[in-house]
């Protein structure tokens, strides 16, 4: 059977709110914050001041549809943010199911009500789901704010082909694609402009992310527009390589096929018929982004010369990003995610020799290094030939290209790297295989609460709710000294080229890898020479 999750949200997960036991929720006073803008008016829950649903940009309505985000349009008055705004436009499902709408270019701040002398460290999560699912809103940033005496943001932007479509007759009215990301670009300048109001640094902003929220950090490393935008940067289950960005002549061919899907043929008035399409007829034409293993996903970013002006591996490779130091890491058992979402849960059956095939072709990106890995990963080596891809899926698509990035990436600014290896998290119940350290599976030790809910097998135990503790403790070091190193905590040592230490996150047993011992794990050195044969970054 399909495991059937209990609320909303992009992907299926975890925990027990007992990792946190949060304060009384009645809420209090009602904060105020004068802003560019106009003033708004939160509410103070838990010992942390929420300012919900602030419209950061313009509403991409009508002709802004598809353009470059707008500054948003001064009020009168005393604007209410106690309420979460409305989720970009995705299509319905277990894992999204908050109200959508176009206009959703809002961003929720969580500032701890505490005065400080001095200003607090700011930190903008920019939430998981493919760019194609998602919103700022699943992710409550009370328990985060309090804990580590950051002000957390969370934001929304465009997703799917609202955010990443791309046609020769869009780039001729000026528009670039990629307004998903120039989207958290816009909410970048506002937190700049904004945040001193809520107690904010400024000049203090790291920008954290899972998935291709992580991916989209990638793009903003590499970015001209979002230089100076952001101090640190924390990467988390989302290599550079995650999303793969398509060329500007692929992504126009997809633009236009999509187009032609919509009834809206090339030429002059191609714009024009697409915005007269509803939201709702887009993103249902889009298809499933999060579905990586049957088919690479249409909305990833695009190489258009301006937000992402070449190959976001090549500019990597090569220093030419911005020099923030960055805090990245990866999950033990990545994949295990992706099989259980695509298979048990979508299709409510356990994986084929057909789908084996099918899936780590897709994965690898080439019939050559497809065929290879089924021999690296046969199904008569693991449990289970579902054990097998997810395997072949975490080490090829997470695991080793984050160590890649954390060599590419060391030579030029300071990287601190981890793996999240705590088998025995929160879960939801698969019936095909224990979902162990899974894609997403840290989150809920970060935030302190379920940010997805579903049925929960057991209640955490002292030792992971110590590790949820050490991990906040050095999530917050970093967004405070670019240096997740504190007084208290087991020592984290830089990463660097020759020894590659990696910091293991797992309950009792937080402390350096020993060397090489990632790598050989993962067989790094074996999908290093295999992508390099056939042509892949």
């Amino acid at each position: 059977m399909p495991i059937a999750p209990t609320r909303h949200h992009l992907l299926p997960a975890m925990l027990v709110a007992a990792l946190i036991t949060p304060a009384s929720a009645a809420t209090q006073a009602s904060p105020l914050a004068a802003l560019r803008q106009g003033s708004a008016q939160g509410n103070t829950e838990d010992g942390v001041n929420q300012f919900l649903g602030l419209p950061f940009a313009a509403p991409p309505l009508g002709e802004l549809r598809w353009r470059p985000p707008q500054p948003p349009t001064a009020w009168q008055g005393v604007r209410n943010a106690t309420t979460l705004g409305y989720a970009c436009p995705q299509l319905p499902g277990a894992y999204s199911q908050r109200p959508t709408d176009e206009d959703c270019l809002t961003l929720n701040v969580y500032a701890p009500e505490a005065p400080q002398s001095t200003p607090r460290p700011v930190l903008v999560w920019i939430h998981p789901g493919s760019l194609t699912m998602g919103s700022g809103g699943d992710y409550d940033g009370k328990a985060l704010a309090r804990r580590a005496n950051v002000v957390v943001v969370t934001i929304n932007y465009r997703l799917g082909a609202l955010g990443f479509l791309s046609t020769p007759a869009l780039l001729q009215e000026g528009s670039p694609p990629n307004q998903g990301l120039q989207d958290q670009q816009q909410a970048l300048r506002w937190v700049q402009e904004n945040i001193q109001a809520f107690g904010g640094d400024a000049r203090n902003i790291t920008v954290a992310g899972n998935s291709s929220g992580s991916a989209s950090i990638c793009g903003h490393l590499a970015s001209p527009s979002s230089g100076g935008l952001f101090q640190r940067a924390i990467l988390q289950s989302g290599p550079c390589v995650l999303l793969r960005t398509r060329p500007l002549e692929q992504a126009n061919n997809q633009g236009n096929a999509f187009a032609e899907k919509m009834n809206c043929p090339s030429g002059a008035t191609q714009m024009s018929c697409l915005r007269n399409r509803s939201a709702q007829e887009l993103i249902a034409a889009a298809g499933d982004g999060l579905d990586l293993l049957q088919t690479a996903n249409p909305w990833s970013p695009v190489i258009d010369g301006t937000t992402i002006p070449r190959n976001l591996t090549d500019m990597i490779r090569e220093g030419a990003f911005h020099k923030v130091p960055v805090l990245l890491g990866t999950t033990s058992d990545e994949g295990r995610f992706f099989v259980s979402y695509t298979f048990h849960q979508k299709l409510g059956r356990a994986m084929t020799t057909v789908d084996h095939k099918s899936a780590s072709d897709v994965m690898t990106g080439s019939t050559f290094a497809g065929s290879t890995a089924r021999l690296l990963y046969p199904a008569s080596g693991y449990p289970n030939i579902d054990l097998a891809m997810s395997a072949l899926m975490t080490d090829s698509g997470f695991a080793c290209p984050a160590l890649s990035d954390a060599r590419r990436l060391s030579r030029h600014t300071p990287v601190y790297t981890y793996e999240f290896s705590d088998t025995q998290a929160p879960a939801p119940t698969d019936p095909f295989f224990k979902l162990g350290a899974y894609h997403t599976a840290e989150l809920q030790y970060l935030f302190g609460q379920p940010v997805f809910a579903t049925q929960v097998n057991s209640a955490p135990s002292a030792e992971q709710k110590r590790l949820a503790d050490q991990m906040v403790a050095y999530w917050s070091a970093f967004a405070n000294h670019g240096d997740p190193n504190q007084s208290g905590l087991p020592k984290w040592v830089k990463f660097n080229e020759l020894t590659t230490p990696i910091m293991n996150l797992a309950p009792g047993k937080v402390g350096m890898q020993g060397w090489g011992e990632f790598s050989k794990t993962h067989r790094c050195l074996t999908w290093s020479l295999l992508f390099s044969l056939s042509g892949q970054n």
